[in-house]
């Protein structure tokens, strides 16, 4: 007979902050951010049982080189303090209809102080409480909590002594530097004081979320932000997510694989520089500063978890880009074609997906040609016939060739331009849109005329067996340009599945001997 036993999980505290440390939080500075969070999130529940209440958040930086971090939220009772800092993973985020105004709910944030510090102090007294509470914690895994005497008023104290390789954290500047970054955009005041000064180091109402900012005080905000200038800035309100923003586009070209910086916020809270999934792929000539109301992050609060509200938000946000530059056609044309200069790459990837985009945008779009650069509404109107080639080894021999034959070929090897022309071919039958390969150009060429000149077969016999080693077929043709002598065109068949030196049908072209 066996008997069943129920033990308890041991947590290794240590452990714990260093799996914090090195694994969880990508920076030690990230205390700053729990503690805003934790703040903001006991000035909210506060406001929800007293919709008038003021929040309001005071860090202090002592000349001892400790930092004091104030918030006049709800505060915590002794019961919520045993059931909450002694135990890792729980949370103070009550539950009930006001939970989702809360940023985080993994009851981790406050460990991330121990980061930077050996010892927490915790002073709070609770709004449904008349005891002020002292909880003192280390980082050897000891605590003590301590009911405190005298007046203290509603809310939340946190004292931090920093370690000696951490405290040039606690240094004005970089601290200020931290705070801003994370907190500049919170919906409650935040008061740095420090060298008997106090500041607000926030705008509760930022330009990029307001509604009604204009285009110039976007781009103006967004130069700051971004140390650049934009063409363009528009903002954005979504359902999904209850996403409000401003999208910017650059100024430059940029490649699909680069890695830009963008601004999102939780809550009006510093959650990421990535895009967190939010941006089509396509999207790679925009930049965003977007904040998120519905949304969740991830247990690190440093991204968002990838679901599908995000996924429906990256749709709304992909349209919201669309219809933009759609409406740019019609309202700032030469706007839109500075941007279609710079981003015509990437206004082809947003064509070759959407057929309503391809409609609105081909005639606009460039393409390379064997004349030039060319758009495809100049192309389409003046060629009865359109050719293009996949390989561009493919349109350097023939481009010429072509040319003076009065044919069109637009070098396709561009990512997206076979699938544009495919596409519009589809979509309108009228257009006549063909692929051509240097062995096709030859049915384009004029025949030789042998019953007139018998000596003109024997040159092209005794050429063939002169290169037969090299698996080159001559033949006689007439075309032009007359300074193109020769032509050499590698069997189609052949061309990729064997060596140079052994491949079959070969033709080279030549004119007439004299």
């Amino acid at each position: 007979m066996s008997t069943n036993s129920k033990s308890v999980f041991q947590v290794n505290l240590k452990g714990m902050i260093s799996l914090l440390s090195e694994h969880i939080y990508s920076n030690p500075a990230t205390f700053i951010r729990e503690l805003l969070q934790n703040g903001i999130d006991a000035i909210t529940a506060f406001r929800s049982i007293d919709e008038t209440f003021r929040g309001q958040i005071q860090v202090t930086l002592e000349q001892s080189g400790n930092m004091i971090f104030q918030d006049n939220g709800i505060g915590l009772t002794e019961q919520e303090i045993h059931e909450v800092l002694t135990v890792i993973g729980e949370s103070s985020k009550r539950s009930g209809a006001a939970v989702d105004d809360f940023i985080g709910r993994f009851g981790i944030g406050l460990l991330s102080c121990f980061v930077v510090s050996n010892e927490i102090v915790f002073e709070t007294l609770s709004a449904l409480s008349k005891q002020a509470i002292r909880w003192k914690g280390r980082s050897d895994g000891t605590y003590e909590t301590t009911r405190l005497e005298g007046e203290y008023p509603i809310g939340t104290r946190v004292l931090l002594t920093p370690k000696p390789e951490w405290k040039h954290l606690f240094g004005y500047d970089i601290f200020r530097r931290n705070i801003t970054f994370y907190g500049n955009s919170l919906p409650y005041p935040v008061l740095l004081t420090a060298n008997e000064k106090t500041e607000q180091i926030n705008d509760p109402e930022p330009v990029w979320c307001r509604a009604g900012a204009s285009r110039e005080e976007l781009l103006e905000y967004g130069k700051k932000e971004f140390r650049s200038s934009f063409l363009d800035a528009f903002p954005v309100h979504l359902s999904a997510g209850k996403i409000r923003g401003t999208i910017y586009i650059l100024p430059f070209k940029t490649q699909f694989s680069g890695k830009l910086k963008h601004r999102i916020y939780l809550k009006k809270m510093l959650l990421s520089e990535d895009d967190c999934h939010l941006l089509p792929s396509w999207a790679f000539f925009v930049k965003c500063v977007l904040n998120a109301e519905t949304l969740s992050s991830t247990a690190s609060r440093e991204s968002l978890v990838n679901n599908e509200e995000v996924r429906a938000a990256n749709k709304e946000i992909g349209e919201a880009i669309k219809t933009h530059l759609s409406q740019l056609i019609v309202t700032d044309r030469e706007l839109f074609n500075r941007i279609l200069e710079v981003h015509f790459f990437h206004i082809k990837a947003i064509a070759a997906e959407d057929n309503n985009m391809l409609e609105l945008f081909m005639d606009m779009l460039p393409f390379e040609t064997n004349r030039g650069d060319r758009n495809f509404a100049t192309i389409r109107t003046n060629n009865p016939v359109i050719y293009y080639t996949t390989q561009l080894d493919h349109f350097k021999q023939i481009r010429r060739i072509t040319s003076s034959q009065g044919m069109l070929v637009i070098n396709a090897a561009y990512t997206f331009d076979e699938s544009l022309l495919k596409k519009s071919a589809r979509l309108h039958k009228d257009l006549q849109i063909e692929e051509i390969t240097p062995a096709g150009v030859l049915d384009t060429l004029k025949e030789v005329d042998y019953t007139e000149h018998a000596e003109y077969k024997n040159f092209e016999k005794k050429c063939t067996q002169q290169l037969k080693k090299q698996g080159c077929t001559v033949r006689l043709k007439h075309f032009s340009p007359v300074d193109t002598p020769v032509l050499f065109i590698p069997g189609e068949k052949n061309r990729k599945k064997q060596p140079l030196k052994t491949t079959r049908s070969m033709h080279l072209w030549t004119h007439l001997p004299p």
